[in-house]
């Protein structure tokens, strides 16, 4: 009979919500099969996201607002690219535009209906994605006995050196703004060991990309975190980098620019050919790189990947997108959910540039960079109207 009430159905989906948050986050690290983690998103956080928008007129509410307008405009022209694609589009490939919509919701409904439950199930995902981190590491260089100088990947779909780090990165961040949403037995202890494990995967996941990505936000963190410890971290940073340029440069020189800036070049190459309307959603292009003898498939940068199919204007819908996420975040940097959302966006931006793809792909390692952070910018802006709202109603 409890389900009969508003307010027993309103627990039960959030429940069922934050075990779908979990399988999302989490799942992927401990899962071999892409087919299962998706059916398992269907049915554990997009469902009952769907359920919630129908029932709740606040999860409804929290799609009008401007950040949704610039995403529907983006997925618009992006599926509307299928009319000038050089090779015909299966209509199944369209599904992905239904998927990104059906997780934004899914986020949308829990941080509406229970933002303290929203924010403290992230930061114990953090705590939890951390500990799995120790636990990678071990399994990697222990129990499968791998030299030190190999490069270390997760386990399950996480199995890529530089989207496991991209993804650790994206969960530390995650778990290091949210301290205070933990419960108090988790902000000591457990709290600093999770971090120190995504420092050392990061480190010793030997990714230039996302090494890159962590210290130019690391440089520019200061701008929206007030206060000395940005600054002694991005000095420390400074002189283990130093350190490590003076004593072991291999480190930082080994496999150099991984022949970018030839992808980069054809790539330009290929736009010009389509500059305005690209060639098309899920058109196959290849890059070919005459010093390898090989072809890859795309630019490993998100942005010229985006102007090769939909254009420079679908390139400007995607920018749009996201100056709309970081004008949000900017204002709200007061709160910590502003401060870690420019976080999120400043390293998923210099991060995708060097190792980007999509970004309408079936839910995988990219998401961490390529959604994860707007679809907090959406909750986060929902949640910001709803309690201007209520300021005003009692004002």
């Amino acid at each position: 009979m409890r389900l009969l009430s508003m307010s027993g159905w309103r627990e039960f989906l959030l429940r069922w919500l934050s075990v779908g948050l979990l399988w999302w986050l989490a799942g992927m690290l401990l899962l071999s099969s892409h087919k299962l983690y998706q059916q398992g998103l269907i049915a554990l956080f997009w469902l009952p996201g769907l359920l919630a928008l129908l029932s709740f007129p606040e999860v409804r509410r929290a799609w009008w607002q401007p950040g949704v307008a610039c995403l529907a405009l983006f997925a618009t022209w992006s599926a509307g690219s299928v009319l000038w694609s050089e090779v015909p589009v299966p209509a199944k490939e369209l599904k992905i535009f239904l998927y990104v919509g059906l997780a934004a919701n899914a986020v949308l409904a829990l941080a509406v209906l229970d933002a303290v439950r929203f924010w403290r199930a992230l930061a114990m995902l953090g705590v939890l994605v951390g500990l799995y981190a120790w636990s990678a590491l071990l399994v990697f260089y222990g129990w499968q006995d791998r030299p030190w100088s190999a490069r270390v990947v997760g386990s399950g779909l996480a199995n890529h050196p530089i989207l496991a780090a991209q993804l650790f990165c994206v969960m530390g961040m995650v778990l290091l703004f949210l301290r205070d949403h933990l419960p108090s037995w988790l902000r000591g202890l457990p709290w600093f060991i999770a971090l120190l494990g995504y420092l050392v995967f990061l480190l010793l996941s030997q990714s230039k990309g996302p090494w890159a990505a962590a210290f130019v936000t690391l440089l520019l963190l200061p701008l929206w975190c007030r206060g000395r410890r940005p600054l002694a971290a991005l000095g420390v940073v400074c002189v283990a980098l130093a350190t490590v340029y003076v004593f072991w440069p291999d480190v930082l020189l080994q496999r150099g620019l991984s022949f970018r800036p030839d992808l980069f070049a054809q790539a330009l190459l290929k736009i010009e050919v389509h500059p305005w309307l690209g060639i098309g959603f899920d058109s196959p292009y290849t890059l070919p790189v005459p010093s390898l003898g090989l072809s890859y498939e795309h630019a490993h940068n998100l942005y010229l990947h985006i102007a090769v199919l939909l254009g420079l204007v679908g390139l400007l819908g995607w920018l749009l997108l996201q100056g709309w996420a970081v004008l949000w975040a900017w204002r709200a940097r007061d709160s910590v959910q502003g401060r870690l959302c420019l976080t999120l966006l400043c390293f998923s931006a210099v991060a995708l540039f060097t190792d980007g793809v999509g970004p309408w792909l079936k839910p995988r390692e990219e998401w961490f960079c390529i959604w994860l952070p707007l679809f907090l910018c959406l909750a986060g802006a929902a949640l910001q109207r709803g309690a201007d709202k209520r300021g005003l109603e009692r004002a």
